[in-house]
Formats: C-alpha cells, structure tokens, sequence
C-alpha cells in the first residue's frame, strides 16, 4: 500500500482561449467551447521546456512533503508519467528531474502510457513499493505545440494544453491510499495519433514558432473512422475499468464522491456518468484548463478537493483514456 503524501501542479501564465483558436482554425467559437469542451487553456512560452515546467510543479509537491518529513534525500525511486514530447527525442526526462532536485538516493525511469501515464503510475507505484519507500511521480505536456489548427482531421485534439504535476507517494503514510486499478487498451487504433519527429527544443532554438519544418500531430486514421469506430468502443472500456477498479478495491460506482475523467468532448463526459448512473457534480468538466496530458487527473484531483467534494473516506476514481488506445482507472481513498 502506499498513500498520497501531497501533489503540485505548475500552469504556465499565458492563456488561450476558443475565440482565438476559432480564428485559427476556422471553427465557430460555440462549436469549440459546446462541442469540444473548452473555454480557455494554458499555453507555455515558446521557450519553455517540457522538463522546466515538470522541475516547477515538482518544488510545489515536495515543498508541501517536506512538512510530513519527506524532502529530496528521502525520494528513492523518480517515475515520469507524462507527454513523451519532451526537451529532446530518445531522452530520459526522470533523471533530469532526478538532477534538478537533487534527489541522490534515487533510481528514475520514463514509462509510456499516454495519458493515462498517472492512473498506471500510481498502479506501479504501489507495486514497486517495497524497493522505495518513497516515490515521486511527474509529468509534463507541451502537446499544444504539436496541434495543426488548420487539419481537419485532428480537430478533436484542439484541447491539448501545456502544464505539469508531480505526486508524492510513500509506504509509510497512511492516508490518500491507493488502492486497485484496471487497464485495457484496444490495438485497432495504433495510428490514431503520431507525430513523425521529437524534441521540444526546437522551439526554444528557433525564433519563429510557425516555421514550417516544425513537428505538428498527425493521423494515420480517417477521422470518421475514429468517430465511428471508436466512441462506442471508448464508452466501453471506461465503464469497464472504473467498475472492475472499484470493484477490486470493494467499492461500486453507488460509493463514488469523485470521479475524475481526462478533457474530452463535453457530450461524451455527460455519456460516461450517465452510464455510470453518477451525478453529474460529482465528475467536474475540465472546461477552464483544456487537456494537460495526464496532468488532468491531478487537476482534477484539486478541483474535487477545492469544491469540497472530498471528505475524510471519501472514494475517489481516476480514470483515462489514452491515444493507441489505452484505458484505467485507479481507485484512491481519500483521508
């Protein structure tokens, strides 16, 4: 078992908002913010790279772990759970954070799970336990950088954000624990989402952001192809995991006070609680804040907690789906 020691987040300070990517891409503003979901999101500055947003969020959560006694000498394992858009392609983004923290005791590693990068890493977290007591998980997204406004064929992805998180979690602490997970992915949708060259550090080289050599998404997959074939498939395997993860850890969807899904298309949100059969209130819309990768679990996370819809026992579910496909859902109780 491990437990939720503290968390931080880190947005940068420019904000987009629909009316601007309206102009961008041709969609109607109320097509964007009713449709697709959002009002505003967070943008970083060109130069600002994915492993400094990650480094910022990680000094909020260790700043707020360092009251409970766990500072940088007392992280053993580092586990990066984010965009794989980073500073360079073929790069361990973990241990440079391991570097910028100092965390000298550590053994760090990448994993790859899109985003759903933290309901699996909480899942490994826990595994892995018993070799660190301690462990730090990040992430980070720059994926606002690689949007095409102007192709129609990945207009659903016009919500990525930029931002990062970080989480503390240790064996030794006795509250937030995780408790069970459930995961599947579908292979029939590998090439739903790919971008043909990495490394953020090419925007903070280059003076023109909109030069035309920059790496944008791409999809290898009609787009009616994916309305068609996988919104059904995706209503599914939420459902399937966030039961079979209650499920395993003795609850049911009945004990739910937060669940906290990934920005998507707001009639899609609505379809999942309702075949869920939970309220609406308890599931907060990421309207404000776009997709930030896997970061939307713990902006959720905040969100729940700052509208007062955690309590001491509350059950909490986090749950992702992630382009390749891939879906999970993690189980915390809360206090």
């Amino acid at each position: 078992m491990v437990g939720i020691v503290s968390y931080g987040i880190y947005l940068p300070e420019r904000v987009i908002t629909s009316y601007e990517i309206s102009r961008a891409s041709g969609i109607p503003k109320e097509v964007i913010e009713e449709k697709q979901g959002w009002r505003i999101k967070r943008i970083s500055d060109h130069h600002e790279m994915p492993s400094e947003m990650a480094i910022k969020a990680v000094a909020n959560a260790i700043e707020a772990s360092k009251k409970l006694g766990i500072g940088p000498d007392d992280i053993r394992a580092i586990l990066y759970v984010g965009s794989e858009f980073k500073d360079y392609g073929v790069w361990m983004m973990s241990t440079r954070i391991q570097d910028a923290l100092g965390a000298k005791n550590a053994f760090a590693f990448d994993i790859v799970a899109m985003c759903v990068g933290y309901v699996v890493g909480l899942a490994i977290a826990k595994r892995i336990s018993d070799l660190a007591e301690n462990i730090l998980l990040v992430a980070a997204s720059k994926e606002s950088y690689l949007v095409n406004y102007k192709n129609p064929n990945t207009t659903w992805i016009s919500d990525f954000a930029d931002g990062a998180s970080a989480v503390v979690v240790s064996r030794s602490y006795m509250k937030n624990r995780v408790l069970e997970s459930s995961f599947i992915s579908d292979g029939r949708f590998w090439n739903m989402v790919v971008v043909k060259s990495l490394g953020a550090i090419i925007f903070r080289d280059n003076k023109n952001p909109e030069y035309i050599e920059r790496p944008y998404f791409d999809s290898l997959i009609d787009k009616d192809q994916v309305r068609s074939d996988l919104t059904k498939t995706s209503k599914e395997n939420f459902v399937r995991v966030i039961r079979e993860a209650l499920d395993r850890s003795g609850y049911t969807v009945k004990d739910v006070d937060l669940l906290v899904i990934n920005h998507m298309k707001r009639s899609f949100h609505r379809e999942i609680v309702k075949e869920l059969g939970l309220e609406e209130a308890k599931a907060p819309y990421l309207e404000d804040y776009g997709h930030t990768q896997s970061s939307d679990m713990i902006i959720g996370l905040d969100i729940g907690i700052k509208k007062g819809l955690i309590k001491d026992g509350s059950v909490v579910v986090l749950a992702s789906g992630g382009t390749g496909f891939l879906w999970g859902a993690t189980v915390l109780r809360w206090g």
